[in-house]
């Protein structure tokens, strides 16, 4: 069975790999007997879904002629898709309480990142999908935001209230688009921060990483994903796991997405190791 591992899932699988499991494989994981969560989406990924769209309008027109197109036209497409994002069920926060909040968020940081990053972006590939197989019967999937032709980087932009940790998933990229025939020297995260209504809109961040680094984490953590995978598919007698049990993936208790907000599997059958830290 060949498993599509998106690169996005390697930064989340590195903080908790059983948290992971559950976005990547849940219908393989339900049929094992385990009942999975559902939960409602929160309003920061609305809001960078919409700051993803501004940005995707953008590069994509000066990729076509060269040329920003109008601010306006990038804002239209923040609030657009945020307010498509927002229609169904979201969870609202203490720095987005309401829509309208939402709004003037995605709107001012669209703002911050055509002033402080568009301008110096040259795409050669805007939004495009690459997959190569990175081991036997696993497949890697990545959508990096752009690859550029300054400096041969490959760029994503991440929003969020404080930066995470992203550097396989960059990685991931870098490997895909070499793999493909495009060079690739640096990698680049582009962060803009979400932060209450009243408080200033912060500007703009990029930050490089080394290229050979990323690439080496990406791959750490594509052979242990695989290897976890198989042991969960057909047991692991070394580790003492049988086939369909939890524990052929960790469990991180003391990560910060360990709650019943951002994790399927707390308080599950696959997953009770957060009274640990409950305890604690």
């Amino acid at each position: 069975m060949t498993t599509i591992v998106r690169a996005s899932t390697l930064s989340a699988y590195a903080d908790c790999p059983r948290r992971a499991a559950t976005r990547m494989m849940r219908a393989e994981i339900e049929a094992a007997g385990h009942a999975l969560r559902s939960l409602p989406h929160g309003v920061g990924a609305a809001v960078g879904t919409a700051v993803h769209a501004a940005a995707a309008i953008t590069l994509t027109e000066r990729l076509r002629t060269g040329a920003l197109p109008p601010a306006d036209d990038a804002r239209d497409a923040a609030r657009d898709t945020l307010r498509e994002a927002i229609a169904g069920e979201v969870v609202f926060d203490r720095d987005t309480p309401a829509p309208d909040a939402a709004e003037v968020q995605a709107l001012r940081m669209a703002d911050a990142w055509r002033d402080g990053i568009a301008p110096q972006v040259e795409p050669v590939a805007v939004e495009e999908r690459l997959e190569a197989e990175a081991l036997p019967c696993l497949v890697l999937s990545g959508q990096s935001d752009v690859i550029a032709r300054e400096a041969g980087r490959v760029r994503d932009l991440k929003t969020g209230a404080r930066r995470g940790h992203h550097r396989p998933q960059l990685g991931a990229y870098s490997l895909l688009a070499r793999t493909h025939g495009i060079d690739v020297r640096e990698a680049a995260e582009d962060f803009v921060a979400r932060v209450a209504v009243k408080k200033e809109q912060p500007p703009a961040e990029t930050h490089l990483h080394d290229v050979t680094g990323a690439e080496v984490a990406a791959m750490a953590v594509l052979r242990r994903l695989d290897a976890d995978i198989r042991a969960f598919r057909f047991g692991d007698p070394e580790r003492g796991v049988a086939p369909g049990e939890p524990w052929a993936f960790l469990a991180n208790p003391m990560s910060k997405l360990c709650s019943d907000r951002w994790c399927p599997a707390w308080g599950t059958s696959w997953c009770r190791e957060h009274r640990i830290k409950e305890d604690a």
